[in-house]
């Protein structure tokens, strides 16, 4: 007798958004802020994470310092994190998964990302 596929678990904490058409994004290795910037996209915001595309190889447990801003948002929105995933894609750039420190607070992230139904 066949048994049902089960889904895997969710493991996001928070739900992910796609950025809004102007929302740059930086990267730099450390908490100081002072290496190159290595982000080359955004993929997606949360609450408590980040997806993006970096122009070099990345690992999980490296510390970043993560740099939003948006037109609309008043301040930047900085936050320390660390890499839970990398991916290394074919053309060399990095996919990474980062969980931030501290959370982005829902107004920013509203200025950040496109709304769940978008």
């Amino acid at each position: 007798m066949d048994q049902p596929t089960r889904k895997p678990k969710q493991r996001r904490v928070a739900l992910r958004r796609k950025p809004k058409g102007r929302t740059r994004v930086t990267c730099r290795k450390g908490a100081l802020g002072l290496g190159p910037n290595v982000a080359l996209s955004l993929l997606n915001v949360s609450e408590w994470g980040v997806a993006l595309i970096v122009g070099e190889l990345l690992k999980k447990g490296h510390e970043v310092e993560v740099v939003l801003s948006a037109p609309g948002c008043p301040r930047d929105v900085c936050r320390l994190g660390d890499i839970v995933w990398s991916a290394l894609e074919p053309d060399g750039t990095c996919r990474i998964g980062v969980r931030l420190r501290k959370r982005i607070e829902h107004t920013q992230l509203l200025d950040l990302g496109q709304s769940s139904g978008a």
